[in-house]
This record gives structure tokens, sequence and C-alpha cells, in this order.
């Protein structure tokens, strides 16, 4: 229902007293009638009477001009406008403020549910009046403000004719805190928020019994999710973290979950390696229900490999792939550099005789190991063909050979570090060592007797979630604590260092220290040997020392992370052993899976107090792999894959959701709008209706009528 009503009541009073104006001037100024004597009138009394009639009639056209001028003129300057209702509240006011949320999470790209919802938040515009206000605010885990509160329509109507889903999980609580702010700072009118989504229950997680809106905003919910929805994801991937040659087929393990109410029958699922279909595999699964697809993998040479695994379309395509990196090599090379074999050993040997034992023992080593040594550390040439390094008690170090050293460690070298007799811990401490030397230890002193063996150490604490110890976890796989250790080095750690292995009276056994562009360094405190212990003759030998040289030679590929959409990716643009002067002018040029270039210098995007070598690529929204090019080095491939908890489409009851969001009114206030309020609702109701520009016009044409009327009276 409307009603009139108007800014300024006065000029409306002054209008209609200035319409008495014309009346009372004409009531005075009224001609009376005058009487004349003629002898033949007959003809006169005729033509008077039709003249007087016309007369008559124009000065009363005249008059009524006049007063609707005056009256008009008044009312025009009182700024009328129509309102739903003469009754304002600051609850509804006549006013709809409505903002407008549209889940753009991966989810909504479900067969046509992204269209259908674009087309419901059309209907909401649609429903809207010129006085009305609007907000569109797109959201996945975050949300976006695309169009501000306004009667701009056509604004939003843009943004939803071109706004796209993304690859993001939903979260609707930074959408409703966007939505409840923007509400708040209203005066007056209805504040409602209409959630165009499929209600995914995935969205509402981080939500707690606080999270509410506003006591005067109307929620309303606009679900669009599918009936029924069918879809199937792989949620996960277990890749070898390298694959070598004239060793067993790796298994390459992805994990298929089937979201939907219907069972799966011979479902394929197929591997791709440097894009190449290398194998399929069928699997049956259950509603609601997960099964994996186990592939061989194997390989005749040494690179990165790129991959997915794939399932058929279905109406969730974005859920379907996942990507992966895989190493292959020929062999794992380890070279060791040890000193001559000394008169008074007391075992006569040198010190690599058990490590070459153990690497060349038969059975199924979980990785084939090509073996060297020498007595001096080798040339740069050959220490780039290595992959884990060994120090065997080596007595000295040059300059040139330090250097030399830590340049292989820096560029994802391994290197182990073990003392003996021969070492000489000052040289290790004044070439390699120092707060941001190579050395993860600092030596203090030998302790212990060699020769009298009656007193000795064990080793008692290992952190079994290391990769080193972790095959040792369970029973029966392996006891450090038999093994003897009759002399040993005391040392404390160094900046960035860790102990993962301790004897029994808490001394460091074995350390470990990253170092450079994924180098690492691990430093055992005593022989690799028997002359100060007996680990060589223990079972647990063999293994430990694989597994050492694995996590070395590996770590480059066992530490690569499970990047997922929005993460930022770190890329070292050069390493630390680089001029810094020449490397600030190095770049390095990212393709994203859509063959799209993006070229990234130094410190552009890193954050405060991150490495000055690295670089932070951001942009990673589309799920793939993306490759990475050094200015004069090699290409480092990283992949980007979706959250797939995003993938189960169940959908929360709306009003549950009601109930949770909709805070609780204080019924028993009564609330009353202001007079500012109410005056400020009005001035923005008449600001859109403009009632006094079209009364201005019609005065104006009665001013040019009633001035070609009187001419003619």
């Amino acid at each position: 229902m409307f009603g009139l009503d108007v800014l300024a009541p006065l000029f409306a009073v002054a209008g209609a007293i200035g319409a008495s104006i014309p009346i009372v001037l004409h009531l005075l100024n009224r001609e009376r009638a005058r009487q004349l004597i003629f002898s033949t009138v007959r003809f006169i009394q005729m033509s008077h009477q039709t003249n007087v009639r016309r007369h008559k009639l124009k000065r009363l056209l005249l008059l009524l001009m006049r007063i609707l001028m005056l009256a008009l003129l008044g009312f025009a300057f009182a700024r009328p406008f129509f309102a739903d209702s003469l009754v304002v509240t600051q609850k509804t006011g006549g006013k709809r403020n409505a903002v407008i949320i549209l889940d753009t999470s991966y989810s909504m790209q479900y067969a046509e549910v992204f269209e259908d919802a674009k087309k419901e938040a059309v209907k909401i515009l649609d429903g809207l009046d010129a006085a009305d206000a609007a907000c569109l605010i797109l959201s996945s885990d975050n949300a976006r403000v695309v169009a501000p509160l306004g009667s701009e329509f056509s604004h939003i109507r843009t943004a939803l004719n071109t706004a796209k889903t993304t690859n993001d999980r939903t979260d609707y609580l930074d959408a409703f805190q966007s939505a409840d702010e923007i509400l708040e700072g209203i005066p007056i009118g209805e504040k409602q928020v209409y959630l165009i989504s499929d209600m995914q229950k995935r969205g509402w997680e981080n939500f707690i019994e606080t999270d509410k809106l506003n006591v005067d905003v109307q929620i309303h919910f606009v679900d669009v999710h599918a009936e029924k929805p069918q879809n199937l994801a792989i949620t996960g991937i277990s890749v070898p973290p390298v694959v070598l040659k004239e060793q067993k087929s790796s298994r390459l393990v992805a994990r298929v979950r089937n979201f939907g109410a219907e069972p799966v029958g011979n479902l394929p699922v197929r591997l791709f390696i440097d894009g190449n279909v290398i194998d399929t595999v069928e699997l049956d699964i259950e509603p609601d229900d997960i099964a994996d697809a186990v592939f061989s993998v194997e390989f005749q040479d040494e690179t990165t490999h790129t991959g997915w695994v794939e399932l058929p379309e279905d109406p969730l395509l974005v859920d379907n792939k996942r990507y992966f990196t895989l190493q292959s090599l020929q062999s794992i090379k380890v070279h060791a550099v040890r000193e001559r074999v000394q008169s008074n050993s007391r075992y006569q040997t040198d010190e690599t005789f058990f490590i070459k034992k153990a690497l060349a023992s038969g059975g199924e080593p979980t990785a084939r190991i090509n073996f060297t040594e020498t007595f001096s550390v080798p040339n740069a040439a050959t220490l780039e063909r290595l992959n884990v390094l060994i120090l065997a008690d080596v007595a000295e170090l040059s300059p040139a050979e330090a250097e030399r050293i830590k340049n292989f460690v820096a560029n994802r070298g391994g290197l182990i570090v073990t003392v003996g007799n021969n070492i000489d811990t000052d040289t290790y401490e004044r070439l390699l060592g120092g707060e941001d030397g190579l050395m993860p230890c600092d030596f203090v002193q030998a302790v212990g007797d060699a020769f009298n063996r009656d007193q000795f150490r064990v080793i008692a604490t290992l952190q079994y979630d290391h990769p080193i110890f972790t095959p040792f976890k369970e029973p029966n796989h392996g006891d450090f604590g038999k093994a003897r250790f009759y002399r040993l080095f005391q040392a404390v750690p160094t900046k960035e260092a860790t102990v993962i292995a301790s004897y029994d009276d808490g001394s460091p056994a074995l350390f470990e220290k990253p170092y450079g562009n994924f180098g690492r360094v691990l430093c055992f405190t005593s022989t690799i040997d028997r002359e100060w212990n007996d680990l060589p003759i223990r079972a647990v030998y063999l293994p430990f020392l694989h597994e050492s040289i694995k996590y070395l030679a590996l770590n480059n590929v066992d530490t690569t992370p499970d990047y997922r959409i929005g993460d930022s990716v770190e890329l070292k643009v050069f390493d630390d052993t680089e001029d810094p002067v020449t490397a600030e002018r190095k770049e390095i040029a990212i393709f994203d899976p859509n063959n799209v270039e993006t070229r990234v210098r130094p410190d552009e995007n890193a954050p405060e107090g991150s490495a000055q070598n690295s670089i932070f690529y951001t942009d990673t929204s589309v799920p793939g792999i993306y490759s990475a090019h050094k200015s004069g080095g090699d290409t480092h491939y990283f992949v980007i894959n979706i959250d797939t908890s995003e993938s189960d489409l169940a959908a929360r009851d709306i009003e549950e959701l009601t109930s949770m969001l909709k805070g609780a009114a204080d019924e028993s206030v009564e609330e009353k709008p202001s007079t500012e309020l109410v005056a400020q609702y009005r001035e923005d109701v008449e600001k859109n209706q403009n009632v006094w520009a079209y009364l201005m016009l019609v005065v104006f044409a009665l001013a040019v009528s009633e001035m070609f009327l009187a001419n003619r009276v």
C-alpha cells in the first residue's frame, strides 16, 4: 500500500495559502454590472451575452491555472515522495537492503548447478524495487565483494554474467561475516542476506556457537544442490620417492572414493606419465567407500617424470585427476673419502671396509648403490655426478677441498661425516664449521677407551618419526640398543642442526643439518668401522646404512611438499654459494598448466624475513603440473592438487542452518525509530523518486499557458 508524504510540510502549507491569493484578488477585482438604456437593444443584447460567457470562461481558466501554479509550486518545495507505508519503522522502513552471496567453490561445478545459481540471483534482483539496495559477494574459502551495496543493479547483473567458479573449497564463514558488517552500517530499512549455494556440509565446519548474524538481519537460503549427486574423486596418491633401474618395479597407489549413493563397477582408472598412458586398472567401489588402484612403474633413465592418475568423466570433472612428480635413477652414487690403513689399527682394516661389505651385500636392498672411494676429495666434475659423499675419519682437508664439499652439498648433495683416531676437529671447525657453516655440530672432546672395552655406551634414544629410523619403529625390525660404543666424540649442535639419535648418557650420537639447496649433512660421533664400537657386526648396521644413504640421496624427493590450490610455492633462484650480485639478475620463468608464462625475480613476492635467494610463486589457482625454468639452470617441476574434502556433495538442512545463524531477538523491547532515522529514510526515498522535478515541469507548463491565455482575455 503506497502513501504520500513530504519532507518539508511547511512548504505545502505555504502552497495552499498561496493558492488562495488568486481567489481573493479575483473577488476583490470583480466587475460590477452597470445598467445602460438604449432605444434599440435587441441586436446588441444578443452579442453581449455571447461575449460575456466567453470572457467569464477564460477568466475562470486563468484563475484555476494561477491557483494550481501556486499550489504545485509550494508542493514541489515540500519534496513529496511515495512510501510503502506511512508508518516507518527501523526494522522494515519500506526499503530493502539485500546482500546476495553466490557460492563459487568447486563443488558448484557439478552439472548445471552454477548456472542455476546465477539464474536465482537474477530473480532476486528482479524482485527488488528502484528504491532498494543490493550487494553481491562471491564466496569460496574467502569472500570477495564485487558489487558494493547500492541501487546500481546493472553492475551486479554484469558481475553475475562474468562470474565463474573457482577450484577452492567452501567456507561460508567469511561471507556471512562480511555481509553482517555491510548491513550493520545501514541505519534503516530491511536487512536481508541471500545465500545461493549447494549448502555443502564442508562449508559450515568453521562456524562456532557465537557466529550468528545480527537479530535484525533476515536470512534466505536458496538451495541449488543436485538431487542424489553421484561423484567419484581421487582423494590421494602414494608415489615412491624414487624408481631405480634394475630394481623391482615400484608401486604407485591412487585412492579413489565413491561419494555417491550408487555402487560403481568396472571403473577404469588410468595412469599417465609424461603425457602417455602407462596402465589402466579397473575398480569396483561400493557407495560411500574407497578403493585403491595399484600401478607398477619402472624406468631406464635418470630424470624427473611428471604424471597424473585419471578417472572417466562425470558431472564434477575437477576432482577426476591427481598430479605427481617422480624421480628415476639408474643407481644411487656413493663416494667415500678415507685415510690409508694405519699400522696401529687393532683390526687392521680401513674405515670403509664394513661400508663396502654392507653396500655389496646380497638380498633385495631398498636401492641399488654404486660405491667408489678415494684418498682425497674428488674434483667438482666428479662430485656433480654423485648423490652421497662420505668423509670416513678423514684427517685434514685443504681449503679447496672444503669449498668443493660445500658446493656439492649446497646443490642437493648428501654428506656423511664420521670420526675416529685420525680426524683433526680443528680443521673441520675452521673450514666447515661456524654459525652458518656446513657442520651440524662442534666437537668438544673424545671420551671413552677403545682398547679397554669394559665400559661402553649404547644408543638409547631414536627419533622414530625420522625417515632413517621409521623402518625400525616396529618390534623385531632391529635393535640399536645391542650395539656397544666404547669411544665417541662429545659434541654440541650448531645452528639449524638437530639430534636424531642419542646415547644412554644423553650424548648425541647422530646429528642432522640442512644446507644450501636441499642438501643435508649427517655427522656420526663414533667410527663407521669397528675401531670405537661393534655396530658393524650388528644386524641393524646394514639397514641403517642403506636408510641413511637413501635418505640423503633422495631427500629432495621425499620432502617435496604436497601443494594445494592457493598455496605459496618457494623456489630458489640460486644457491648459497653463488655471488648474490650476479644472482640478483637471475629470474625464473614459470609456466602454469595452461602454459601461461610468469617471470619472477627474487624479492618480488618474498615475505618479510624470508631467504633472499628465493621467490614465492602465488598464482596457484589451477590444479596441474607447473614448470619453473631457472636462468642457466635445470627445469624444476611442481604440482598443485585440489583439496578433495570439497568433493563430498552432501548438503546441510536449511532449517538447521537458519536456527544456527539467526540471532535471538529481545521481544520485550519495542524498537522505535528515532527522528533522525525517519528523516534519513524519507530523504533517501525522495532522492530515488524526484517527484518535485516533475511538479516543477508542470508549473512551468502552466505558466507558459497562463501567459498565452492572459494576452487573449
